[in-house]
């Protein structure tokens, strides 16, 4: 498929163009197979079914700022928009194009910080950015690199640049982002070389039928007689099939209270399944204490949030595979949330949440789903039907910013209504019959809009050693 640069003329757009191989134009060729299209700039049609980068409708929100700051505070992300009113001890440039980041660019902090309404020293505001290399990106540096892609993500968008201040504190904020970059010399090169690159990778990726391979890292903690939390670091190690992982605290201190299971991945999700209950088995034997409860969910505990990663391979990471698994699992997921769940958005499980991996890639976005087999099957078994035919899925009820906010809210009534359309697209899927006997009960339990117990010992569902005895939901069976 040939990809298409769609523009308005937009004023620094020559400096683009001057270094662009690919066909460009303020309109698409007509007589011909429909093109991928990048969009840059606001002044065209959107046509419906069309593959594109950049979509019309997300471009307009981001040309508002009230519209920015109100998207970017329901994902999570703080916003700074209005000129003058602070001042930061570290401010960055990040272009990003496709969920990557293309450099990254610093302005040099005074020894001084700034409040209210007191405005810095002028020749601070007019300080250049300079370029950093690889070798001397500092640890908030990353930190911005990975909240420029959040933000971009959040808002619908695909690329652009995003101007991020950290206060001394650590806290990340978002002072500009421009969906129509202002381009240099230097963007203009780094976004041409961008597209360039997402026209080679979209081509490969058309060549190969999916067939994706897939793994997991699901999460439970474990909770004493008194309801206490015991640390998993007590029992198991960092690394192997089985082993403890860590929180943040926000001192940036880290500490290992959570278990998780890391089973062999797979392509076959009935083995996967077998691989994960093995690790339970491992698990078992390493944790010798039997007082003690396994709880997955989301929140079990106030302050301990867990999540059920899931991790891909074989496949090609892009913003259309976030996107499905956003809409088509992660959201009516949402019906199968405790009261509790839903405490660990947006901080964790922000949609479109992912890691590169050297396999692959990790989508984080889920809350602990080892609740019970029944919802374990169920998700993986989506995840591998989404993964395999994602181009197929195209509804995308998470454009529409209420339905956004209905995610995070918890608002399992309005999501309910969504879910026969959904369910439509992925019982027409070409491996559907293959895992309905894993869909279909989930679809069940999905549309009773039963909650999960997340004070539920999983072990009895799963038939694991011994379990503390206690009524149950169904959910958890």
């Amino acid at each position: 498929m040939r990809v298409w640069l769609l523009h308005s003329n937009e004023p620094t757009l020559h400096l683009l163009l001057e270094r662009l191989e690919l066909p460009h134009g303020t309109k698409l060729p007509e007589g011909q197979q429909s093109p991928y299209a990048i969009h840059w700039g606001n002044y065209h049609t959107e046509r419906p079914g069309r593959q594109s980068l950049q979509p019309v409708k997300s471009l307009l929100r981001a040309s508002a700022p009230s519209k920015i700051t109100e998207l970017l505070r329901l994902h999570g992300i703080r916003c700074d928009l209005a000129p003058h009113k602070q001042s930061y001890a570290h401010e960055y440039m990040v272009p990003v194009f496709h969920l990557n980041t293309l450099t990254l660019f610093q302005r040099p902090s005074g020894a001084k910080v700034y409040y209210g309404d007191r405005k810095p020293p002028q020749k601070q505001e007019n300080e250049p950015f300079a370029e950093l290399t690889d070798e001397t990106t500092p640890y908030h540096a990353i930190r911005a690199k990975r909240e420029a892609v959040k933000a971009i993500y959040a808002l619908g968008l695909d690329y652009g640049v995003v101007r991020i201040g950290v206060r001394p504190n650590g806290e990340l904020h978002v002072l500009e982002l421009q969906a129509v970059p202002v381009l240099t010399p230097r963007l203009a090169e780094l976004f041409a070389a961008a597209m360039h690159r997402f026209t080679e990778e979209l081509a490969a990726v058309q060549e190969v039928r999916h067939d994706a391979m897939l793994g997991a890292d699901p999460e439970f903690l474990l909770l004493d007689e008194r309801g206490k939390v015991t640390f998993a670091s007590r029992f198991l190690d960092k690394d192997g099939p089985i082993g403890c992982d860590a929180i943040v605290l926000p001192s940036f201190r880290k500490i290992y209270p959570l278990a998780e299971l890391r089973p062999e991945p797979s392509r076959d999700m009935a083995q996967l399944i077998v691989n994960l209950r093995r690790t339970m088995q491992l698990a078992s034997r390493r944790i010798p204490d039997e007082s003690l409860q396994w709880l997955a969910g989301g929140m079990p505990v106030k302050g301990f949030p867990l999540g059920g990663h899931i991790h891909f391979s074989g496949v090609w990471l892009s913003s259309e595979l976030l996107r499905a698994l956003d809409n088509y699992l992660a959201l009516p997921l949402v019906l199968l949330e405790a009261a509790t769940t839903g405490a660990r958005k947006p901080k964790y499980g922000f949609l479109g949440d992912f890691r590169r991996q050297r396999h692959g890639f990790e989508y984080r976005v889920l809350p602990s789903w080892m609740v019970s087999p029944t919802v374990a099957k169920g998700v993986l078994a989506l995840a591998k039907l989404i993964a395999d035919h994602y181009t197929l899925l195209t509804a995308r009820p998470l454009n529409d910013p209420a339905v956004q906010k209905a995610y995070y809210e918890g608002d399992k009534a309005q999501i309910r209504s969504l879910l026969p359309g959904l369910w439509r697209d992925i019982v027409r899927l070409p491996g559907y019959r293959k895992y309905e006997k894993y869909t279909a009960p989930l679809k069940s339990i999905l549309l009773r809009m039963e909650g999960w117990d997340e004070r539920n010992d999983i072990r009895r569902g799963w038939k694991i050693g011994p379990f503390r005895i206690k009524e149950h939901s169904s959910i958890n069976s």
